[in-house]
């Protein structure tokens, strides 16, 4: 009897175990199937970028930054960021994502290459380098799922593909004579339309800084044909306008052709936002190498049109004179 209720107890106690562990294992496999449950996607949200780390180039709110998120050039790589949405979500597997540019009030130049990426399953976001093909300025990138995934599509900011990105850096020994942007430098026999060399006596503050060449179009204010030149950097206090920096711009002689009112019925047309169009028109200098139009209003730029003049073989050549990084055109 005795040997008999031992083994009852043995057994009782075993069945307890088994119970346990399959309990425990219920629990486990139910709390792996809670984290594990997988939110599916409902759009698309993409970012383009580029590292400028260095550049500075903001000026104090309200004031816009004129350091431009995304700054490349054509076939320059750039950073694609797609996060799917609402938070969380994944695809089950991985997905095709087609690539497809728009380009503000006309038609895309160029393409984008990779013009799909495959987008890993598992993940609410993912980076990819991407990069354009042309000359374009508002191209906008749209990243599509399949149609049978229903997902909405996700579109990135526009941005501006540049013609030519001149990467500068502080301590540039060219700086006090001047760094041009542009075939032979922007110098004599150039075969640029429009280009520009900045002049900065008192070299930059921040610890990079950019000269770029860019695509004019008419919503720009500027004359279709010729080209935007961007300089991009932080001065921090190091100019004034009784010791500014120079930007100086040479328009072709095709481009800007003589006239009987001289150099002087030829404007600049400048920004120092990032993008968007060039909304002032620089004013005459009151005097030779000062930045100041007299008109008292706040500007630390104008057209010194004392220095500026025609070269040899008939280029426009205008000088502007500033204090904070600057984009702008001729013509």
């Amino acid at each position: 009897m005795r040997h008999s209720a031992v083994v009852r107890s043995a057994r009782h106690r075993l069945v307890f175990a088994f119970a346990t562990i399959g309990l425990l294992a219920s629990m486990v496999v139910g709390t792996g199937s809670a984290h594990g449950t997988t939110i599916a996607p409902t759009g698309i949200t993409a970012v383009a970028s580029t590292d400028n780390t260095g550049l500075g180039g903001c000026l104090p709110l309200p004031n816009p930054c004129a350091v431009p998120k995304v700054l490349v050039q054509a076939g320059g790589q750039f950073t694609l960021t797609i996060t799917l949405i609402p938070d969380g979500a994944t695809f089950n597997k991985d997905t095709p994502l087609t690539l497809t540019p728009s380009v503000a009030g006309g038609q895309p130049q160029g393409t984008f290459s990779p013009s799909t990426v495959t987008f890993p399953g598992g993940v609410s976001g993912a980076t990819f380098p991407v990069s354009y093909s042309a000359v374009d300025n508002a191209v906008t990138l749209t990243a599509s799922a399949p149609k049978n995934t229903k997902v909405t599509s996700g579109s990135t900011q526009p941005f501006d593909v540049l013609k030519t990105v001149l990467p500068l850096a502080q301590g540039n020994p060219q700086f006090p004579t001047g760094v041009g942007v542009g075939d032979q430098n922007c110098g004599d026999g150039t075969d640029e339309p429009e280009c520009g060399i900045v002049v900065l006596p008192n070299d930059i503050q921040s610890s990079a800084g950019a000269l770029t060449l860019g695509k004019c179009t008419p919503t720009l204010n500027c004359a279709t044909g010729s080209q935007i030149v961007q300089f991009v950097a932080d001065l921090g206090t190091r100019y004034s306008p009784t010791n500014p920096a120079e930007l100086i711009f040479r328009c072709s002689k095709q481009l800007c052709r003589n006239t009987n009112n001289g150099i002087r019925s030829f404007t600049l047309k400048v920004s120092q936002s990032a993008t968007g169009p060039l909304d002032h028109v620089s004013q005459p200098c009151i005097s030779k190498g000062v930045a100041d139009n007299g008109l008292n209003n706040g500007d630390t730029f104008c057209t010194d049109y004392n220095q500026s003049h025609r070269d040899n073989a008939g280029d426009l050549i205008l000088v502007l004179l500033f204090t904070e990084d600057m984009r702008g055109s001729g013509g």
